[in-house]
């Protein structure tokens, strides 16, 4: 069975609202992130976050600007230091952590932090479809289809679904075809043993056969054995007996002859 690539693409979600600025170098930031202009904008709020007082959303928008940069590794590295953040949206930042480590092809950390968004708001849709992509990276297909459900059962009128609807779809597939081989494999493995059993069987049948076989020989030749020698013993008998007799009547001659001349 071929294996099939299954993929949704990943989404980045942004704070929410517009944030209240504590420095002039958030605001230039978050002002060049939001007209599309996220290269710029990252050295302001790499500056922005060296004021105590700014906001933790400045994680995000540097996160999120680190990532459509492609550089992933430091997107990662912000989110990650904004998840420990004090008023932080864990939540958000998670699920943008997520995004960065698939980029990196890091799913099974890509996984975790999806994990941790959708714990901070079970009804969050999002994490659970890309969690999904990440388990399906990781071959995990049957906890892939149950996210996979889930996301639908959470977003039901998701612009996804015909697509998410055919992955589903696809893994059955794959799923039941996979407990198809199972059971294919299990048949043969006990047909195997069948054989095995039945050829262990004949061997042993033909070794009894074969000692059955000898032990009639063996039978036979002792029985050969004793008819030939009792065959030779009476031989041995008659004639002893022949001899006695012919001198017996030698003996019966000679005194009958000696009586005649002694009479004459």
């Amino acid at each position: 069975m071929t294996k099939r690539k299954l993929f949704l693409p990943v989404v980045l979600l942004a704070a929410f609202g517009i944030p209240s600025f504590a420095s002039d170098a958030f605001e230039t930031g978050y002002r060049l992130f939001s007209s599309n202009k996220p290269a710029e904008a990252i050295p302001h709020l790499v500056a922005a976050m060296q004021d105590p007082t700014v906001s933790p959303s400045v994680y995000i928008y540097l996160g999120i600007a680190y990532y459509q940069t492609g550089q992933y590794s430091e997107s990662l590295d912000v989110f990650i230091r904004g998840l420990d953040t004090p008023g932080a949206d864990r939540k958000v930042i998670a699920f943008n952590a997520g995004n960065s480590a698939y980029a990196l092809r890091d799913y099974g950390k890509a996984e975790e932090l999806f994990t941790l968004s959708s714990i901070q708001d079970p009804a969050f849709a999002s994490p659970v479809l890309n969690r999904a992509n990440t388990r399906i990276s990781q071959d995990k297909l049957q906890e892939a289809l149950e996210d996979y459900e889930r996301y639908l059962v959470l977003a039901p009128h998701s612009s996804q679904r015909e697509e998410v609807e055919a992955i589903i779809r696809i893994l059955k597939e794959d799923q039941a075809e996979k407990e198809r081989l199972a059971q294919e494999e299990q048949r043969i493995k006990e047909e195997a043993a069948r054989l095995q059993a039945e050829q262990e069987r004949l061997a042993a049948a033909k070794a009894e056969e074969e000692r059955r076989i000898a032990e009639e020989a063996a039978r036979k030749e002792a029985e050969r054995v004793a008819a030939e020698k009792a065959a030779e013993e009476a031989r041995v008998q008659a004639e002893q007996e022949r001899l006695a007799a012919a001198k017996a009547e030698e003996e019966r001659r000679i005194a009958e002859e000696a009586a005649r001349k002694e009479a004459e």
